[in-house]
């Protein structure tokens, strides 16, 4: 199979900013990105078996795909990772964590039938999530106060010192669309 379309859709922080003199790469060589909800984009990952590479335009021109099959190829290919791995939901006082091995639990958010079907059983209303770092994805319902609270202490945890870090706010899925938190 070619190399973008054994890509993952993986999720990153953007980058605050775009400073001037900020490194511009020319379009071969970008990575391919695209927004997923404020703060967040997705990336596309190969698994070379002892590193990730990051699918770039010129895989796009060889492989002649566009942005949006590859994004498609993505999700397809990271609800096949969900599948392969042992995923598990566990419940932690009011909030559930979802465990699948690391590198990916954040990603999840971009997969809409995980939290419409799957996810659905644990929450009535909308989800509230925190995605504090790229393995760490725990959810609870928007409504409940208490599980938004245990939400924050646990990016609280996280932050500052976990590995590749996304977010010290709240998510929530408003419309089939994840929303941020506004500041306090």
């Amino acid at each position: 199979m070619s190399f973008a379309r054994r890509s993952v859709a993986y999720l990153k922080a953007t980058i605050a900013g775009d400073e001037v003199g900020s490194l511009q790469l020319p379009p071969d060589d970008s990575p391919i990105i695209r927004p997923v909800a404020d703060g967040l984009i997705a990336a596309y990952l190969v698994d070379e078996g002892d590193a990730y590479s990051y699918v770039q335009g010129r895989h796009l021109r060889e492989e002649r795909l566009d942005a949006d099959a590859l994004h498609e190829l993505g999700l397809k290919n990271l609800g096949e990772l969900v599948n392969k791995r042992e995923t598990k939901i566990r419940s932690y006082g009011q909030i559930f964590a979802v465990l699948m091995g690391g590198d990916f639990e954040a990603s999840l958010i971009m997969l809409d039938g995980l939290w419409e079907q799957h996810f659905r059983d644990y929450v009535k209303g909308e989800f509230a999530v925190a995605i504090p770092a790229r393995d760490v994805l725990a959810f609870c319902d928007a409504s409940d106060p208490v599980g938004q609270d245990e939400l924050r202490q646990l990016i609280a945890r996280v932050y500052p010192t976990g590995d590749h870090l996304l977010s010290t706010r709240l998510y929530f899925r408003r419309g089939g669309k994840w929303v941020q938190e506004p500041l306090m």
